[in-house]
C-alpha cells in the first residue's frame, strides 16, 4: 500500500464539460517518485516487480486497468494487467491500437476520450479514458503500460509526467531484477548470463544517463564541461543545470552507496531540484526541500552529499555545501586556487532546516572557472595505494591549464582542460579499478567577455546616434567574440525587428531563449510578436500560449493571440482567448474594446 495520502479526483461538470478535481499535487509527485525508487529497490524477482507496477498504478491514479505489454520481437504481449477486457486482450503488432502506437513512435499519448479515437476504439470496448507510455532505455523500447479508465477526461497533464518517470524507473529496475534473477541461475550458464547480464546494466546506464544534463551550450559566456563515469553501470553520483534567464544553478550529488539502488535515489533528487530551482527558491531552501521531501522515503541507510552553486548575469555567485567535496575556484589573475566549503550536514539522515545551511558569496572574472567534482577523484588509490587527495588535483589542473594557454597562444579550449585532467588522472590510477562513482563540472567563464562587452556598448553608442550601419556592425562583431552573451542576442533581435527583419530577429531571439533558460512572460511574448510579423503564425501561438501560462494577466499576450486565430480565420477561438483575457485582467480597456469590436462585428456578419 502506497504509505502516504494521495487526495482523491473526482469528474465534475463545468459549463458543459468533464473536469478533472483533485489528484497529484507537486507534493505528492515527489512523495510518489521516492515512494516508487524505495518499493523497486526491494523487489528481486520480474513476477514481483509487475505486480508492485500495477498496485502502484491502481492506487496514484485510481485506474479501473493496467496493462503491461512487453516486446517479444515480433508483438507486443500482455504480460500483466489487473483483469480481462471485452473484448479480451490479444498480442499486438507495431502500430496497432494505443499500445502498438506508443511502441511504435516511442511517444507517450493521453487519450481524453476513445470513443472520439477510432483508430484505437474497439467495438465493445469499455475504457474511454487512457494514459500509454513506451518502457524506455535510450534507444531501445522494452514494452509499454496504460492506463485505463471507464470514465473519460480522468487524466491531465500531470499524471502522464508522472507515469514515464514511474517507467523511466521501471526499466532501471527491470534490469536489475534480471541480474538478480540471472544470478541465481549463474552456476549452469555463466559465461553466457554473465554476457547478458553486463550488457543489460549497460542498458539500465542509459535509463539513467537521461536525467544528466544534455545541453552544455554556454549560458552568457560560462561555458561547461562535464563527466560522469559510475564504479558499476549505474552510478549514485549527479550533476545538473538549470537555466533561468538571469541566473544558472548548479548542483554536484553523491548518493551513499552504489548501484541501482542509489540510481534511483539520483532520478528523484534531480526531480525535486529542478522543481525547487523553477519555484524561485534559495539555496538554503533548495537544500531544506531535498532534505526534508526525500529523506522520509529514501531506502535505510541512504543519504546524499550535495554542493551547489548560482550564478548571476554579473558573474557574481552563491554557494552552499551540504557535507560534500568541496567546490575549486581558479583564479586567472594570481593564477592561484581557492576552496569554497560552508557549514551544512549530509541530507536524508535528519531533519534539516535552512538555517541549518550557511551561504556565501563569490565572482567569477574572465578566464576564472568553477569545478564541482565528487570525493571519487581525490579518493582514488594507485597500486600503491596512495590517495589521488586534493593538492594533485590542483596540481593537475594548473599543469594542464598551463600547457593548453600556451598551445592556444593564450586561450584556454575547456574541453580539452576537462580531458587532459581525466587523462592526468588514469595515468595515477594505473590498472586500479575505481573505488567509487566519478563526476564532475566546470564552469569557465569565458575570456572574451570583456572584449565582447566593450563592442555591444559600442553598438549601443551608435544605435543611439542613429548610425545604424555601425551599430549592426559592432554588434554582430560582438556575436562573433562570444556568440552565448545575451545582451548581445537580446540586442540584435530588437534591432532586427525594430527595422523589419523578422527572420533575423527571430534567428537570435530563439537562440537567447534556448540558452538562456528565461521563461518569462515578457521573453516568450517577445518572440511571439516576431513570429507573428513573420507570418508564422503557429510558431506564434505557442509562443504567446507560452506568455500567457507565465502571466495570464498578459493583456497585450491575449490581443496577439486572438489576432492569431483571426488570420486563420477561426473567430470563435479568437473571441474565446479575449473573453478569458478580460476575465483574467478586467481592468484591461484595451482588451474590453477588443472583444466588444469582435463581438459586435460576429453579431452583424450573423
Amino acid at each position: 500500500m502506497v504509505d502516504f495520502k494521495v487526495s482523491k479526483r473526482m469528474l465534475v461538470n463545468f459549463r458543459g464539460q468533464n473536469k478533472v478535481v483533485g489528484g497529484l499535487t507537486d507534493k505528492d509527485k515527489i512523495a510518489i517518485l521516492l515512494y516508487i525508487s524505495k518499493e523497486f529497490a526491494n523487489l528481486d524477482r520480474e513476477d514481483q516487480l509487475f505486480s508492485k507496477v500495477i498496485l502502484i498504478c491502481q492506487e496514484i491514479f485510481e485506474s479501473d486497468n493496467t496493462t503491461l505489454r512487453l516486446w517479444d520481437g515480433e508483438y507486443l504481449v500482455p504480460v500483466k494487467f489487473v483483469k480481462e477486457t471485452e473484448p479480451p486482450r490479444r498480442n499486438l503488432v507495431m502500430g496497432e491500437g494505443y499500445s502498438g502506437s506508443v511502441f511504435e513512435t516511442k511517444e507517450p499519448v493521453l487519450v481524453n476520450d476513445l470513443t472520439r479515437s477510432a483508430h484505437f476504439f474497439d467495438e465493445g470496448e469499455k475504457t474511454k479514458s487512457v494514459m500509454c507510455v513506451p518502457i524506455m532505455q535510450k534507444e531501445e523500447i522494452l514494452g509499454t503500460l496504460a492506463v485505463e479508465s471507464e470514465r473519460e477526461n480522468f487524466y491531465i497533464i500531470d499524471d502522464l509526467e508522472i507515469l514515464e518517470a514511474l517507467t523511466s524507473q521501471l526499466a532501471l529496475a527491470l534490469y536489475g531484477v534480471r541480474l538478480i534473477e540471472g544470478l541465481v541461475t549463474a552456476r549452469a550458464r555463466e559465461a553466457a548470463i554473465l554476457n547478458q547480464l553486463e550488457w543489460d546494466l549497460k542498458m539500465g546506464r542509459n535509463v539513467q544517463s537521461q536525467i544528466l544534463p544534455q545541453d552544455l551550450s554556454a549560458w552568457n559566456g560560462i561555458y561547461f564541461a562535464s563527466h560522469y563515469e559510475p564504479m558499476a553501470e549505474v552510478s549514485g553520483d549527479l550533476v545538473d543545470i538549470v537555466r533561468q534567464g538571469h541566473s544558472l544553478t548548479a548542483i554536484n550529488i553523491d548518493v551513499s552507496g552504489h548501484g541501482i539502488p542509489a540510481a534511483l535515489v539520483t532520478m528523484a533528487i534531480h526531480h525535486q531540484f529542478r522543481r525547487s530551482v523553477m519555484a524561485g527558491l534559495g539555496l538554503t531552501e533548495i537544500m531544506e526541500e531535498l532534505g526534508e521531501k526525500l529523506r522520509e522515503q529514501l531506502p535505510e541507510s541512504t543519504y546524499f552529499t550535495a554542493f551547489m552553486v548560482r550564478i548571476f548575469s554579473d558573474y557574481t555567485f552563491g554557494y552552499v555545501n551540504a557535507g560534500h567535496q568541496r567546490m575549486l575556484h581558479y583564479k586567472a589573475a594570481d593564477d592561484t586556487f581557492i576552496q569554497y566549503d560552508t557549514k551544512g550536514v549530509p541530507l536524508g539522515i535528519l531533519p534539516v532546516r535552512k538555517i541549518d545551511y550557511e551561504e556565501k558569496q563569490g565572482k567569477l572574472e574572465p578566464g576564472d572557472f568553477l569545478l564541482l567534482i565528487s570525493d571519487g577523484f581525490s579518493e582514488q588509490r594507485n597500486h600503491l595505494k596512495d590517495e589521488v587527495g586534493v593538492d594533485r588535483i590542483l596540481t593537475w589542473l594548473q599543469d594542464e591549464r598551463e600547457r593548453l594557454v600556451m598551445e592556444g597562444r593564450g586561450k584556454v579550449d575547456l574541453k580539452k582542460l576537462a580531458n587532459s585532467f581525466v587523462e592526468r588522472f588514469r595515468a595515477y590510477q594505473g590498472e586500479v579499478p575505481n573505488g567509487d562513482d566519478l563526476s564532475f563540472l566546470f564552469l569557465y567563464c569565458g575570456d572574451s567577455i570583456p572584449e565582447a562587452s566593450h563592442y555591444i556598448q559600442m553598438a549601443k553608442q551608435s544605435n543611439s546616434k542613429m548610425k545604424m550601419e555601425e551599430a549592426y556592425a559592432q554588434a554582430l562583431k560582438a556575436f562573433s567574440i562570444d556568440s552565448s552573451l545575451k545582451e548581445i542576442l537580446v540586442f540584435l533581435g530588437k534591432m532586427y525587428y525594430r527595422d523589419g527583419k523578422y527572420h533575423e530577429a527571430i534567428r537570435y531571439l530563439e537562440e537567447y531563449l534556448r540558452t538562456s533558460g528565461d521563461n518569462t512572460a515578457a521573453s516568450h511574448f517577445m518572440m511571439g510578436r516576431a513570429y507573428y510579423k513573420a507570418g508564422m503564425i503557429s510558431e506564434a501561438k505557442r509562443a504567446l500560449k507560452m506568455a500567457l501560462s507565465s502571466d495570464h494577466s498578459f493583456a497585450k499576450a491575449s490581443i496577439l493571440l486572438a489576432q492569431c486565430y483571426l488570420k486563420e480565420n477561426a473567430k470563435p477561438k479568437a473571441i474565446k482567448v479575449l473573453q478569458q483575457g478580460v476575465k483574467n485582467t478586467p481592468q484591461s480597456l484595451e482588451l474590453k474594446t477588443s472583444l466588444l469590436r469582435l463581438e459586435s462585428h460576429s453579431q452583424k456578419v450573423g
